[in-house]
C-alpha cells in the first residue's frame, strides 16, 4: 500500500473515531488493537492486514467502500438481507430495526 493511500486512509479512520467521539484509545480498544498501532494507521505511517481493515469497518459500522475511497449506495439487496437478520433475532429486535429504519426515512424527508 502506498504511503499517500495510507495517508488518505487514515483521515477517514480518524473521521470516524471523531465522528463518534471517541479518544485514539477508545477507538483502538473497539478495532481490538493496540492504541499505538491505530495511531500510526490514522496518520498513514502504517500499513494494515486484511483483518485489522475489517475490525475497523465493523466498528465504526462503515463499509470497505467507504474507507478505500470508494462510497456507493448500498444495493436494495442489502437492506433486505439486514431485515431478514432481524427477523432471525427475534420479534422485539425486529420491531427495534423497523423502527430505525421508519425514524430513518422520516428524517430523510426533511432534508
Amino acid at each position: 500500500m502506498k504511503k499517500t493511500y495510507r495517508y488518505e486512509l487514515g483521515k477517514k479512520i480518524r473521521k470516524c473515531r471523531e465522528d463518534m467521539c471517541l479518544t485514539q484509545e477508545q477507538a483502538a480498544e473497539l478495532c481490538g488493537i493496540s492504541p499505538s498501532f491505530y495511531s500510526n494507521l490514522e496518520r498513514g505511517s502504517r500499513a494494515m492486514s486484511l483483518d485489522t481493515l475489517m475490525a475497523i469497518s465493523e466498528a465504526f459500522s462503515v463499509s470497505f467502500d467507504y474507507l478505500l475511497g470508494e462510497v456507493r449506495e448500498l444495493p436494495e439487496r442489502s437492506l433486505y438481507s439486514i431485515i431478514e437478520e432481524a427477523k432471525r433475532s427475534g420479534d422485539v429486535q425486529y420491531e427495534k430495526y423497523l423502527r430505525a429504519i421508519k425514524a430513518l426515512a422520516t428524517a430523510a424527508e426533511h432534508l
